[in-house]
């Protein structure tokens, strides 16, 4: 009996299966050693970046799934960055978005780049994107050898651009206390209007209908953002984690710093 004909374009490929979203059939994803040579691309040529996103909130101590690896260049490099990106044909190849778009990020309208024989894409964005200023004092390296925004520098962002999901992430993944934000971060004054108003732009000039903006430009006082997400960290535990056993959804009670252990990939 013949096959049955199938239509190619009839054919649904979901975006959790999809070639641009896992790579190619029988790929793995990069190893430590081939993430630390495309890093050096960069890094050997004197350009600031650091790792954002699922990465870095993972480095932070969070379970966030990786997707892609997202580098943010500090804003006067991006170009040069991207140029060198795309001149190492040889190991990198520029691909289409990820077709698991999140609806509250524009990831789609920045650079991505394949690892070519790897199940590894590489996204570069620039530090006004992430309400980050990517300069040497503003990153701290992992045991792993890859770059991070520094915590207070990264939940000071979280704060100002109002991504609360990030801030609550970490803030249980580092088992963060109120003290802790008081004597560390600048709690005085409200987020940060402009870049919020420039990030609905960004939206509707993308096209996205004025319901699925889900960002707020209203000005927020620092301090109650910061009051509010730290204090609810034990409501946060929900029935699954014993506050017996758990200080934050991440953390046992007395548990290590996450940075201060060595983990492959991070």
């Amino acid at each position: 009996m013949d096959d049955p004909q199938v239509n190619d374009e009839a054919v649904f490929i979901s975006p959790a299966s999809h070639p641009l979203a896992i790579g190619d059939v029988d790929e793995e994803p990069q190893p430590p050693q081939e993430v630390s040579a495309v890093l050096s691309i960069l890094t050997d040529a004197g350009i600031n970046c650091c790792f954002v996103q699922e990465l870095s909130l993972i480095y932070y101590g969070t379970t966030r799934l990786q997707r892609d690896l997202v580098l943010c260049i500090q804003d006067e490099q991006f170009e040069r960055a991207v140029e060198l990106f795309t001149s190492h044909g040889d190991i990198l190849q520029p691909c289409g978005a990820n077709p698991l778009s999140s609806p509250n990020l524009l990831n789609h309208k920045y650079p991505r780049f394949k690892a070519i024989g790897w199940a590894t894409f590489w996204l570069l964005v620039p530090g006004t994107y992430c309400h980050l200023n990517v300069e040497p004092e503003s990153i701290e390296w992992s045991l792993g050898g890859l770059p991070y925004p520094k915590l207070s520098v990264y939940v000071q962002s979280a704060i100002d651009s109002k991504s609360l999901l990030d801030l609550e992430e970490l803030i249980d993944g580092m088992d963060l206390s109120e003290e802790w934000g008081h004597k560390t971060l600048d709690l005085e004054g409200h987020t940060d209007t402009q870049w919020l108003e420039d990030r609905v732009k960004a939206f509707r000039d993308d096209g996205v209908d004025e319901m699925f903006i889900w960002v707020d430009p209203t000005p927020v006082s620092r301090r109650e953002i910061w009051t509010f997400s730290v204090r609810n960290k034990q409501k946060r535990l929900g029935w699954k984690y014993p506050p017996e056993i758990y200080s934050s959804r991440y953390r046992k009670h007395g548990s290590k710093d996450p940075r201060s252990v060595q983990r492959p990939g991070v």
